[in-house]
């Protein structure tokens, strides 16, 4: 098993209340492979018209 360490950027749509955001988070990451571990690291207004935040995650993965 290979431990990777990632810088993950995901947008945070307004349609996601903040009671669902771990789960979508958590879909989001396991695309990529088994989560192990991650935390937010930064949360960021994006510029456009639409209201989403951009998250900064950290996130350990198992491949």
């Amino acid at each position: 098993m290979k431990l990777s360490s990632v810088d993950y950027y995901l947008d945070w749509p307004v349609s996601i209340k903040l009671i669902n955001l771990r789960e979508f988070i958590i879909a989001n990451l396991e695309k990529k492979g088994d989560l192990i571990r991650w935390s937010i690291v930064d949360i960021q207004n994006s510029i456009d018209s639409f209201g989403t935040k951009k998250l900064r995650i950290k996130a350990v993965i198992a491949n």
